[in-house]
């Protein structure tokens, strides 16, 4: 297969898995947004134990969602950067394991802690709340759908093959 079917096939399923990303979003905006959120689209986070090549198809994702929060182009950009951040430092510390279960782990923990760090530090310095209750929350929250996640793309993952390598 050439190059360039394989870098279309990667923006192809890059852009499937924003615009699935943007979609959970804005289903279930209500939840999705402030110091107390539930933003499911963060369980497609997980597809990074997968491959890499994730990280910039869900970071697509959070930066059009974003596009939606009052917070405005700081959300936009920060939430972005974060997610970026966030997923490249998961994927560098699950490289050095084999074992599907513990990479599952590793993202659910590094998500869960360094994701509401990050978007505490956010809504903190914008909302002007409490940053160790925003940050307890909002970890709470993605703990929550991580762990929803986790079982979900663990399972598919069984099933399907979720890497984005061309097959032959």
């Amino acid at each position: 297969m050439s190059s360039s079917k394989i870098n279309t096939r990667e923006i192809v399923l890059s852009a499937m898995i924003a615009a699935l990303y943007v979609a959970i979003t804005f289903v279930f905006s209500a939840i999705s947004f402030g110091p107390i959120q539930f933003r499911l689209a963060e369980m497609l986070n997980c597809l990074v134990i997968y491959d890499k090549r994730y990280i910039w198809g869900i970071s697509l994702g959070v930066l059009i969602s974003n596009m939606q929060s009052s917070l405005g182009i700081i959300d936009i950009t920060w939430g972005t950067l974060t997610t970026i951040v966030t997923l490249s430092i998961v994927y560098l510390v699950i490289r050095k394991f084999s074992d599907t279960k513990v990479k599952m782990g590793l993202c659910v923990a590094i998500t869960t802690v360094l994701m509401g760090f990050l978007v505490a530090i956010e809504l903190a310095y914008v909302l002007k709340v409490p940053f160790f209750y925003t940050w307890g929350t909002v970890s709470l929250g993605e703990l929550g759908v991580m762990l929803i996640g986790a079982v979900v793309i663990y399972l598919l993952g069984e099933n399907v093959n979720l890497s984005l390598s061309a097959r032959r």
